[in-house]
């Protein structure tokens, strides 16, 4: 009933940033290849910074976005001073990794109060961090000064424009992005937040079946009219 098609941030998974580009270049041609493949519409399905993307792709394309699904994920930083400190951040995060290694780095990634228990399970955890050590970092820290929380221009004042169905999902284990959806859902005008118990950032690994049926049942209830 519904296509789906897996997109790599650019910087993840293998894929390269190109040279000479922006953020808008980029989403307009993965607007283009969808495009070209006959696809007059999508849904986002999206993760954290991937979320954050979304809501771009959103206001770029408005009459392409007709839903989203955003896990954990916000609308940007307010202040033009905390998207500076990010970027310092950022930067300083990139220089840990490059001096830890990728395995040590995530390790204590994940072990960060925003991702609740996760840490505690370590078959888990072990097969993420296998799985994300074949990034580059130096594709990941191009990522990140292109398409961090500091590179990335706020939408909060966007949020009131988005007319389309949008479901927030954020685990009760995290309380820095409860607190956000919160605030993002009283701000958009069609929006569904739900908390998921037992989970922290990383709702999707930690809790799979439950955010797959309340992504189901949003899609069944608001897109298809049932």
């Amino acid at each position: 009933e519904f296509q789906n098609i897996l997109v790599n941030l650019p910087g993840h998974g293998g894929t390269e940033i190109p040279g000479n580009t922006d953020y808008t270049l980029l989403l307009k041609f993965l607007i283009d290849q969808l495009r070209a493949r006959g696809y007059r519409s999508c849904t986002p399905v999206a993760y954290s910074m991937g979320g954050r993307i979304a809501l771009h792709l959103q206001k770029l394309y408005p009459d392409y976005v007709t839903a989203m699904m955003l896990i954990s994920s916000a609308p940007g930083l307010k202040s033009s001073q905390e998207r500076q400190e990010r970027i310092k951040a950022d930067a300083s995060l990139m220089d840990n990794l490059d001096q830890s290694g990728f395995a040590s780095f995530l390790k204590k990634w994940y072990e960060l109060p925003l991702f609740g228990t996760l840490a505690h399970d370590n078959q888990t955890t072990t097969k993420i961090i296998q799985a994300r050590s074949n990034n580059s970092p130096d594709q990941l820290r191009k990522s990140l000064e292109l398409l961090g929380n500091g590179a990335l221009p706020s939408l909060w004042n966007h949020l009131q424009n988005i007319h389309i169905p949008l479901l927030l999902l954020s685990g009760a284990e995290d309380a820095k992005y409860c607190e956000i959806n919160r605030e993002m859902s009283q701000l958009l005008p069609e929006c569904f937040h739900k908390i998921i118990p037992e989970a922290g950032h990383a709702i999707h690994i930690q809790k799979p079946l439950e955010t797959a049926h309340i992504m189901r049942q949003f899609l069944s209830e608001l897109i298809e009219g049932v």
